[in-house]
C-alpha cells in the first residue's frame, strides 16, 4: 500500500471528523480517493459506521499541467454524473469553487453528514482517485446563506472543511486562519510556462453586505437581489492579512495567473453576491492584477448558471469565467450583464482551461462544458 492518510467522516456519535493515522503513513493532501468502510469505536466501545476515503496522491509533485477543470454548487443528495464527464475529460487538476456541499447549519454533526454523503458518491470517489483536487468554499459549505466574517460557526466550518479536503496539516493551510492558498505549476509543452493558481477565501473575513431598503423590495424597484453597492472604505472582502498575502502573490513570477473566487469578480452590481458590491475592493483587486506580470484570469461559481465576462482595465483585458452549477442549475431568466461575452448557459456545467504552449506565443482557451462534455461557451487569452 502506498503512503496514505485516511479521512474518516464519522456519524453524529463523533462531534468531529477524525483522521485515522498510521505511523508509517505520512499525510498527503487530497489527490486520489478510494472509498472504503471504516469501523470506528465510540468511547463505550460500541462500533460506529463511518464513511472514509483513503487519499493517495498518484500525481508526482512536479507533475506539469495543461488542462484545469473547475465547477461549483454540488448538491450532495442529488445525482452527480457530471463528475464522470469531468473525469473522462482527463484534467490535470480540478478546482471545487464552493458550495461543494449544501450544509446550511451550525451543527457539526449535520455538516459532517453532508460531507459524508459527498464522500460516498462513486462519481466523487472516481474523480478524486484520478485527479489532483483543490477546493475553496462558498456560503453553503461555510454554513449559512450569504454569510461573511461575522458568522459564529466559522471556525468550526473551517476545521471540518480542512479535515475533509485533507489539508489540516498541510502547508500553507496548517497555520493560517482561513482557507486561502496559492500553488505554482508549470506546463509540459515545447515552450513551458509558469501557471500560478491563487485560491481566495471570500467568506472568512468579509464585511456584511449593504441590503436595499425594505420599501424598495416591497414595491419592486432596484436590483433583482437583496444587496446594494457599498463604497464604505472600511468594508473588506478579504481582510487585511489575506490582502497583504495577495499583494505578495501577484509579485510571484508567473506567465498565467488563475485567481479562483467563489463569487463573481467582474459582473456589475446585480443585487446578488459579487465583488462589485464592494467597488473599492473590486478596484483594489483589479489594480493588483493590472500591475502583475503576465496574464490574469478569474474563475468563479455561485450563480447556478455559466457565463464569461470580460473587462478592459488599465490596458489589460480580464476574463471572469463563471461555472455553476455542477448538479443544481437554475434559470433566472435574461439577467442583464453588459460584460457578458456570448451566451449564458443555465444547465449543468463545468469549466475547463486548456493551455497551449507548443510555440513561444502561448495561449489559453476557456471553455464551459455541458454534462455530455460538449463545449457551450469559449473564450481565449494569450500573452
Amino acid at each position: 500500500m502506498t503512503p496514505a492518510d485516511i479521512l474518516v467522516v464519522c456519524s453524529s456519535v463523533f462531534p468531529d471528523p477524525c483522521h485515522v493515522r498510521f505511523p508509517s503513513f505520512p499525510l498527503y493532501p487530497i489527490g486520489t480517493g478510494l472509498a472504503i468502510l471504516v469501523l470506528c469505536l465510540n468511547f463505550s466501545g460500541t462500533p460506529v459506521f463511518a464513511q472514509a476515503i483513503q487519499y493517495q496522491d498518484p500525481i508526482p509533485r512536479n507533475k506539469a499541467i495543461q488542462s484545469i477543470a473547475f465547477g461549483s454548487c454540488l448538491r450532495q443528495n442529488r445525482p452527480a454524473t457530471i463528475l464522470n464527464t469531468i473525469r473522462e475529460s482527463q484534467p490535470d487538476l480540478f478546482i471545487f469553487l464552493g458550495d461543494n456541499v449544501y450544509a446550511d447549519t451550525t451543527s457539526r454533526a449535520e455538516m459532517n453528514a453532508a460531507y459524508s454523503l459527498l464522500a460516498k458518491k462513486p462519481e466523487f470517489q472516481k474523480l478524486v482517485g484520478q485527479t489532483r483536487i483543490h477546493a475553496i468554499w462558498d456560503d453553503h459549505d461555510y454554513g449559512a446563506n450569504d454569510a461573511g466574517g461575522d458568522f459564529a460557526f466559522r471556525k468550526d466550518a473551517e476545521q471540518i472543511f480542512k479535515t475533509f479536503w485533507g489539508i489540516s496539516d498541510v502547508r500553507p493551510y496548517r497555520d493560517r486562519d482561513g482557507i486561502y492558498a496559492s500553488f505554482l505549476y508549470r506546463t509540459a509543452g515545447k515552450h513551458p510556462i509558469k501557471v500560478q493558481l491563487i485560491l481566495l477565501d471570500t467568506r472568512s473575513f468579509r464585511s456584511p453586505w449593504k441590503t436595499r431598503p425594505w420599501w424598495q423590495t416591497f414595491i419592486g424597484i432596484g436590483p433583482d437581489g437583496p444587496y446594494l453597492p457599498d463604497a464604505d472604505p472600511e468594508k473588506t472582502m478579504l481582510g487585511s492579512s489575506q490582502w497583504k498575502w495577495l499583494e505578495y502573490q501577484f509579485q510571484v513570477q508567473a506567465d498565467l495567473r488563475i485567481v479562483a473566487s467563489s463569487i463573481q469578480v467582474l459582473s456589475l452590481a446585480n443585487g446578488f453576491e459579487t465583488w462589485s458590491n464592494f467597488p473599492m475592493e473590486q478596484e483594489r483587486l483589479l489594480q493588483l492584477a493590472s500591475r502583475a506580470q503576465g496574464s490574469v484570469v478569474f474563475i468563479s461559481g455561485d450563480r447556478h448558471f455559466a457565463e464569461v465576462s470580460a473587462r478592459s482595465y488599465q490596458g489589460k483585458i480580464f476574463f471572469d469565467v463563471t461555472s455553476s452549477s455542477l448538479n443544481q442549475p437554475l434559470d433566472f431568466g435574461a439577467e442583464a450583464n453588459p460584460l457578458r461575452q456570448g451566451v449564458r448557459f443555465a444547465s449543468a456545467n463545468f469549466g475547463r482551461i486548456m493551455i497551449h504552449d507548443s510555440t513561444p506565443r502561448w495561449w489559453a482557451e476557456f471553455q464551459i462544458m455541458d454534462e455530455q462534455g460538449d463545449v457551450r461557451i469559449k473564450a481565449s487569452i494569450g500573452r
